[in-house]
């Protein structure tokens, strides 16, 4: 685990970045580093002993960034427009960043299992060298910019010489920001929006708490080289969403909307976590302790209700 060191953690006002910030400032010297867009979320952090500084992707000047000996770059567009923004943006705004700290210890670099074909089994899981070209349904050129992104890492690694590793993140939720996926499912209940549940089945996938990821980016960051290597990023439980659905039904007594569509509200994938266990040991929270953990901090007022 990392103690003692410089860390700059990008996107650290996200759902998946903010948690690897306020864990690791226990024990480092964190950096947050976003365009903190949203004030409150800057006074937040700066309010734990987070340092900050303003960070936008794509900026090809990233001198004003501090010195540090780790850099776990979590920032990028989730939803670009067009797909010149999606690669200006995220693949060649994480070119400008190695470039900046082609000097540090290590670099990670969080992608996206989103990337990856969809397999005709569902519950099939996709290892790292399985095809790719991947389709984000609730952003149209999201997969393609982080399939961009992680040619540009594999080159710079290389050209640099800066060890590096890239990991592709499955359905990440828990406490901060919106939550994830599991968790949004509470406001479709909420508002009376409708789950769509794929004409083909269930939407499988492999659901990592934060706490997980926190722990598993320390144990993949010890593994960083040149070449790069890649990883998979999800919980070692496969779930679908509409399990997860019924369990969050059960928790707090609300009725979810259920229909039936060409194509699911998220296409999801279950990751082969082979690799990811041996560089990085296994994960330790379960999917229904997590969502639980999740729910007592964001909505202890609808598990009293159950």
């Amino acid at each position: 685990m990392l103690e003692n060191q410089r860390i700059l953690v990008t996107g650290a006002t996200g759902q998946v970045a903010r948690p690897i910030a306020q864990q690791l400032n226990a024990n480092n010297e964190v950096w947050a580093a976003a365009r903190f867009s949203d004030p409150k979320a800057k006074e937040e952090l700066e309010a734990q002993g987070i340092n900050t500084v303003y960070f936008s992707m794509g900026e090809s000047d990233l001198s004003a960034l501090p010195d540090v000996d780790y850099v776990i770059h979590c920032g990028c567009n989730t939803d670009p427009k067009t797909p010149e923004d999606g690669m200006a943006q995220n693949a060649e705004g994480t070119g400008f960043l190695m470039q900046r700290y082609r000097d540090a210890k290590a670099f990670f670099h969080m992608s996206s299992s989103s990337i990856y074909a969809i397999k005709d089994d569902p519950c099939e899981a996709v290892v790292e060298d399985d095809q790719l070209g991947g389709f984000a349904v609730y952003s149209p050129h999201y997969a393609m910019s982080k399939q961009s992104t992680e040619a540009v890492v594999r080159f710079m690694a290389r050209l640099l010489e800066l060890p590096t590793v890239i990991a592709r993140l499955d359905v990440a939720y828990g406490k901060c920001g919106h939550g994830g996926a599991p968790l949004a499912l509470i406001e479709f209940m909420k508002h009376g929006i409708p789950y769509h549940r794929s004409e083909k089945g269930d939407s499988f996938c492999s659901p990592i708490y934060e706490d997980d990821i926190v722990q598993q980016v320390q144990g993949l960051l010890a593994c960083a080289a040149v070449p790069a290597p890649i990883v998979n990023l999800g919980g070692d439980e496969v779930v679908s969403m509409e399990e997860m659905l019924a369990y969050l039904q059960e928790l707090t007594g609300m009725e979810a909307k259920v229909e039936t569509r060409e194509l699911a509200t998220w296409g999801m994938t279950v990751l082969d976590n082979t690799r990811r266990k041996a560089m990085a040991g296994p994960c330790m929270v379960s999917w229904k302790d997590g969502i639980r953990m999740a729910l007592e901090s964001r909505n202890p007022e609808l598990l009293a209700r159950a």
